[in-house]
């Protein structure tokens, strides 16, 4: 690296220069928290990638948990869109196999009404769960601004503190994302969605044959 962590700060007064700036913008303890598991290893390399590892490692759980939180708070006017956008999507289905143009073009422009309205709302929780790491890396622009970890060979590219945090945390959103399901929180919003998909029936296909009107509901 070609300078050295925050841990010489202890003893360097532009270290402590630089911690009382940090500490003006984040809560001491916040600060010292977050900081801690960067100078448990005496090489610096290795507290940037295990810093960097637990770091990444409260951005997924902290994100996780504010995604499902919103989940489990919302789910029911979540669920009540997904119903009314299916219920109109089948309905055009059925005018468009009547020869009903009319209606289906109206149940069509509903059906993608209440689409819009449910692909919004679930992307607003898939962004809740990336809260967590913008305010992590804006710390971390804080504390290692400048800093190189490594240099990658052959190509004399830096390799600094965002590299790292993105990396682990991408991982650890992979590996997080095949055990969850194992967890009871996540395991029974697993449950609530399958619940709805199956109290609202299956999708119809514009291709499928046509059924009774009453069929649709």
């Amino acid at each position: 690296m070609s300078r050295g962590l925050p841990r010489r700060s202890l003893s360097d007064p532009r270290g402590r220069n630089m911690d009382m700036d940090i500490a003006s913008m984040v809560s001491g303890w916040l600060d010292a928290f977050l900081i801690a598991p960067f100078r448990w290893p005496l090489n610096a390399a290795a507290g940037m990638w295990l810093g960097s590892s637990v770091l990444a490692l409260y951005a997924v759980i902290l994100g996780e948990l504010t995604g499902a939180a919103l989940f489990l708070v919302h789910h029911k006017y979540y669920n009540s869109m997904n119903d009314e956008m299916i219920r109109f999507h089948n309905i055009s289905v059925q005018a468009l196999h009547a020869g009903d143009k009319e209606s289906y073009l109206a149940a069509n422009k509903s059906a993608q009404d209440h689409y819009g309205k449910s692909f919004f709302a679930h992307a607003g929780i898939g962004m809740a769960t990336l809260l967590p790491l913008p305010f992590l890396l804006a710390w971390m622009a804080m504390r290692f601004e400048g800093v190189i970890v490594h240099t990658l060979p052959f190509l004399d590219k830096p390799v600094g503190y965002t590299a790292i945090l993105l990396s682990l945390y991408i991982g650890g959103r992979v590996l997080f994302s095949r055990c969850k399901k194992r967890l009871p929180l996540f395991n029974r919003i697993d449950e609530i969605k399958r619940e709805a998909r199956a109290a609202r029936g299956p999708v119809r296909s514009f291709l499928a044959p046509p059924v009774p009107k009453n069929a649709c509901g």
